[in-house]
């Protein structure tokens, strides 16, 4: 049974002038104090701001920064791998017609590209990329790369979407170093009865890893010729699988022995296991 006393309402404080206005008025002027330029060295406590006043002031980004896209051309091969990996589907391939005697020209590019006298190069749909990193962290030749700029909106939609050419990283940023690493972890596996000796296989591979050999099988009395694959070019961008018309060909997990090669997108220096960062 409850008493009297404890039904009973509380009693509520009344808050004057003082405790109402006054006190919270003088808590907020300390706080500006503390920040303000010139004084907040007189102030205790006193620091610098945490606040930036931008557009005015730039803001100090990490290097690692994932802001506008950055495409070495020297070092794309048109894999498409990045596209693939996309986790929005926002980015797309666009062909350039070259020279025989371009400078984009230095690592290799698809047979059938080279036939028709193109490259492929990547464009962003800005407005619907997340940044994620996706596309730098498995591209095999280390061309897709993000820089701090930041400053991306625009007032139409289609003002968003930058063509590759845009996105061209400058001459003289680019290292022009071949890279070729497989960092999506897969190979092609053939299925030698099943193929039937297109070469579609061949001609799209961009790295030209593939050599089309004779196999078990006959057409007319004479061997279907099927692809053989150097893996220590492949860098498992699917192509192969992709073009395949009778579906003979097929993608597998690969292991890795170490992981040299491997770049944190966040970080800089080579991928290391967590046992290894632990100081000894």
């Amino acid at each position: 049974m409850k008493s009297p006393k404890s039904e009973a309402e509380p009693r509520r404080r009344k808050v004057g002038t003082i405790g109402g206005t006054v006190r919270p008025l003088i808590a907020t002027i300390k706080q500006t104090l503390v920040t303000m330029p010139g004084i907040n060295r007189l102030v205790p406590g006193g620091r610098k701001p945490v606040t930036h006043l931008y557009p005015y002031q730039k803001v100090e980004l990490p290097l690692a920064y994932r802001g506008q896209h950055s495409i070495d051309w020297f070092k794309c091969i048109g894999c498409e791998l990045c596209a693939k990996v996309c986790p929005n589907e926002c980015i797309y391939f666009e062909f350039y017609e070259v020279e025989p005697t371009s400078e984009f020209l230095h690592p290799s590019r698809a047979q059938l590209d080279e036939m028709k006298k193109v490259i492929r190069r990547p464009a962003v749909d800005i407005g619907h990329c997340l940044f994620c990193g996706n596309c730098m962290e498995y591209c095999p030749t280390d061309a897709w790369n993000f820089t701090q700029e930041f400053e991306l909106a625009d007032y139409a939609r289609e003002d968003l979407y930058y063509r590759a050419d845009e996105l061209r990283m400058p001459k003289e940023n680019s290292d022009k170093e071949i890279v070729l690493i497989n960092r999506i972890g897969e190979h092609p596996i053939l299925e030698a009865d099943v193929c039937i000796g297109c070469k579609k296989c061949e001609r799209e591979c961009p790295t030209r890893c593939i050599d089309m050999l004779d196999g078990p099988n006959d057409r007319k009395g004479k061997p279907i010729v099927i692809p053989e694959f150097d893996y220590t070019k492949c860098i498992g961008c699917q192509q192969c699988v992709d073009v395949c018309p009778v579906d003979c060909l097929h993608m597998e997990e690969i292991g890795y022995k170490d992981l040299e090669g491997f770049y944190h997108i966040n970080l800089q220096g080579e991928v290391k296991l967590l046992e290894e960062q632990v100081e000894k």
